[in-house]
C-alpha cells in the first residue's frame, strides 16, 4: 500500500544520510517514477527532501529536520516496539522483524539499551506454551490468500457441530479473547460471516481473485448474540472461580454471598455452549435461574453420567 510505502521511506532516510531513487525503487519494487511521486508527497506533507545530483547524489531528509523535528521520541518508540513485539508473539510473519528493525532504527545508538530495557518492560501472548505450530500454518495459509486477494476454500464444522464445504473472500483477521477467527464474505451464504479458525479444515488457497467489496466494519463488530437470543441468569459461584467469571462478564455482577461465594447477574444464551461453559466450573458454579438452563444443564450432566455407569461397572471400555 502507499501509504505503508511513504512511511517506510521516512523511516530509512530518517536512518541514512541520503539514498538514490533507484536504490529506493529497487527496495520496494516500484518504478524511480513511482518513488519520485512518493517523494513529493513526502515533501508536500511537511518533511523537507532535498535532492542532491551527481555522482554520489540521492535524496535525503534536511538535516536540521532530523535534529529538531525527529518524529518520534523515545518514549514513543518504546511504545511501538512494544505494541509490535506483541504482535510478533501472537502472529506469525517474518515482516514485522523488519519493521522491528525499521523502528528501533529511528533511536541513537547511544539510546539502543534504554530503549530495548522499556520494550521489554511488557509483553502480550495470548497463545498456548504448546501446539501452536497447527495454528500458526493455517493463519499464515489465510493472510498470504489476504495479501493476494485470492479466495480461500474450507470445511468447516459450525457451533452445534454441522459441517459444510465453504469459499469465502478473506477480509480481516481477528483475535477475540484466547480464539483467531476470519471475517470475510462467504460464496455460499452470499454475505459476510465470521470463522472460528480451529474448527476450519483442509484450507488451501485457490488462485481466483476477487475485487474488494465495501467490507461493513460495524456490523462485523456485533456481538456475537443479539439481545432476542440474551436472557437474565443468575448463578451462585465460589470464591475460587470468581476471577474467571469476572474475565468474561466483568466484575460489577458480583454480589457477595457470605465468606466464600458470589452472587452471579448476567445474560446468557440457553444453548448447549452456554450449559457446558458453566457445567466447566463443576460444583463451584450453580445455576440458581432461569430454569430451563437449570434443566438443560441437568440434562447434559445426566448424559455424562450415563455415559461412565457402564464403564464403571464394568472396569472396561467396549465400542459396540
Amino acid at each position: 500500500m502507499k501509504v505503508d510505502r511513504l512511511i517506510a521511506i521516512i523511516m530509512i532516510l530518517l536512518k541514512r544520510d541520503k539514498m538514490s531513487a533507484d536504490e529506493l525503487a529497487k527496495t520496494f519494487e516500484v518504478s524511480s517514477r513511482t518513488i519520485y511521486r512518493d517523494l513529493d508527497s513526502i515533501n508536500q506533507a511537511g518533511i523537507p527532501i532535498v535532492a542532491v545530483s551527481g555522482p554520489g547524489g540521492g535524496v535525503s531528509i534536511l538535516k536540521t529536520y532530523k535534529v529538531e523535528k525527529r518524529l518520534f521520541s523515545t518514549s514513543d518508540i518504546a511504545t511501538l516496539l512494544m505494541a509490535l513485539a506483541s504482535i510478533r508473539s501472537n502472529f506469525p510473519g517474518q515482516e514485522i522483524i523488519g519493521t522491528l528493525a525499521k523502528v528501533k532504527g529511528m533511536v541513537p545508538p547511544e539510546k539502543q539499551e534504554e530503549l530495548d530495557f522499556r520494550a521489554n518492560q511488557i509483553k502480550i501472548d495470548v497463545l498456548p506454551w504448546l501446539h501452536a505450530g497447527n495454528l500458526f500454518n493455517k493463519i499464515e495459509t489465510i493472510k498470504s490468500a489476504m495479501e493476494h486477494q485470492f479466495l480461500l476454500h474450507f470445511h468447516y464444522r459450525d457451533i452445534r457441530g454441522r459441517e459444510s464445504s465453504r469459499e469465502i473472500e478473506p477480509y480481516r483477521l481477528l483475535l477475540k479473547g484466547e480464539d483467531w477467527y476470519i471475517q470475510g464474505y462467504c460464496m455460499v451464504r452470499r454475505d459476510f460471516r465470521t470463522f472460528k479458525i480451529l474448527r476450519m479444515q483442509n484450507i488451501c488457497i485457490l488462485e481466483h481473485h476477487f475485487e474488494l467489496r465495501k467490507f461493513p466494519n460495524e456490523k462485523m463488530d456485533d456481538p456475537q448474540f443479539n439481545d432476542m437470543t440474551l436472557v437474565p441468569a443468575k448463578l451462585r459461584i465460589h470464591k475460587e472461580i470468581r476471577d474467571d467469571i469476572i474475565s468474561r462478564f466483568g466484575e460489577e455482577c458480583l454480589i457477595p454471598d457470605g465468606a466464600d461465594y458470589y452472587i452471579v447477574s448476567v445474560y446468557m444464551p440457553i444453548d448447549d455452549l452456554a450449559c457446558r461453559y458453566l457445567m466447566g466450573f463443576g460444583n463451584k458454579c450453580v445455576c440458581l435461574e432461569p430454569e430451563a438452563m437449570r434443566r438443560k444443564i441437568f440434562e447434559l450432566s445426566s448424559e455424562i453420567a450415563e455415559s461412565y455407569k457402564d464403564m464403571l461397572s464394568l472396569g472396561t471400555y467396549s465400542s459396540d
